[in-house]
């Protein structure tokens, strides 16, 4: 029997190794069905994903950006943004824009008007061909002025307007007072209109540069120039023009005049009206008045003073209208003495006074002094 030899001493090569279950193959079938059926989810994850990252790399605008670049700007740059910017949005008619850009202060003790009053204004009388000059500034307060000309409705204009760093943090502000428009106690009553914005009397109202019309909306009346208020330098103040009475407004003036007089002639009374003086009941050489047989009558010249004459409003109160004095009256009535009987004639027959009519009551009442 032959003993077995010894293994030999070489390297060991182990046995083939079975197949085994890879547990990623699953998730690569997820993946894969993700990319085939949902690459837009993808696609949304890798856009927000860059959004992220570009915020928080500063890549978009943040807080105090704006500010930030206005410092950077010298006080002279700025002075000349701030004027700049206010009448490019004057000349575009953007009136709420340049409300924002030089807002009212307290102090100024002015209201606004609707912004469409504004707009209208801009339409009016545009602003155009603005040039701004080199700014004049005190470094010390970083205040200074910015000279501007510029053309409201073809018209020429030069003004100045003012720019403070009040708050001492680098930005300057525009500033400075406004044009104002008074509406006066000339008005009261009218239903005065400003650009078709509804203003009363003792107003005070802020204006940017532009066109205004006034209009009343009171029957009769109306300004007595119809020309609008053209508005350049914003430190001017305007007051409205004084109102007249219209064509029609004076036709009806002169109607209700002529209605009074007519009614006072044909009184036959000892007391008439019309600031005509009361009859004397007794002469001075002793003849007796007869009661309702007094006849008053006027001139051709007379009539011809009332058909002309010229309402004219009362500045107080500017729907009593006043008009001119008539002029005399011839006056005769029946009179006796003892058994005698007679006419008697009124020596000059009396005056009638001045008229005046209140155009705001519908029955254009008239009264005399």
């Amino acid at each position: 029997m032959t003993a077995p030899s010894p293994m030999s001493e070489g390297p060991f090569t182990p046995p083939p190794a079975g197949p085994v279950s890879k547990p990623g193959g699953h998730k690569k079938l997820i993946i894969a069905g993700v990319l085939g059926g949902g690459g837009c989810v993808l696609m949304l994850l890798v856009v927000l994903a860059l959004i992220i990252t570009f915020a928080v790399r500063g890549g978009g605008p943040g807080e105090g950006d704006e500010g930030s670049t206005v410092a950077d700007l010298s006080p002279e740059e700025q002075a000349t943004a701030l004027v700049t910017e206010y009448f490019e949005a004057l000349s575009a008619g953007d009136a709420g824009a340049a409300l924002e850009l030089l807002p009212l202060v307290d102090e100024m003790e002015t209201e606004v008007l609707p912004t469409e009053a504004y707009t209208a204004a801009l339409e009016l009388a545009p602003v155009a061909g603005v040039e701004v000059g080199t700014p004049v500034l005190d470094g010390g307060l970083i205040s200074g002025e910015v000279p501007v000309t510029f053309t409201v409705g073809g018209e020429s204009f030069a003004d100045t307007y003012s720019v403070h760093d009040y708050d001492d943090d680098g930005i300057l502000e525009l500033t400075g007072t406004s044009a104002n428009f008074t509406v006066t106690d000339g008005d009261e009553g009218l239903g005065m209109t400003l650009n078709g914005a509804e203003v009363t009397h003792g107003q005070r109202l802020h204006l940017v540069p532009g066109g205004y019309e006034i209009a009343y909306g009171a029957e009769h009346f109306a300004p007595s120039s119809t020309d609008p208020v053209i508005v350049g330098e914003h430190h001017s103040s305007y007051e409205s023009p004084d109102p007249e009475l219209t064509e029609d407004g004076q036709k009806a003036f002169r109607a209700a005049v002529q209605q009074a007089v007519d009614a006072c002639l044909a009184a036959t009374t000892l007391q008439a009206g019309c600031g005509i003086g009361e009859v004397p009941k007794t002469s001075s050489d002793g003849w007796t008045m007869v009661e309702d047989t007094v006849k008053r009558s006027i001139s051709e010249d007379t009539q011809r003073t009332i058909d002309t004459m010229e309402g004219t409003p009362s500045y107080d109160e500017p729907t009593y209208v006043e008009g001119s004095s008539i002029g005399s009256v011839e006056t005769t009535i029946d009179c006796t003495k003892d058994a005698q009987t007679g006419i008697c004639e009124l020596w000059l027959g009396g005056r009638m006074g001045t008229p005046h009519v209140d155009m705001a009551d519908p029955e254009l009442p008239v009264t005399w002094s």
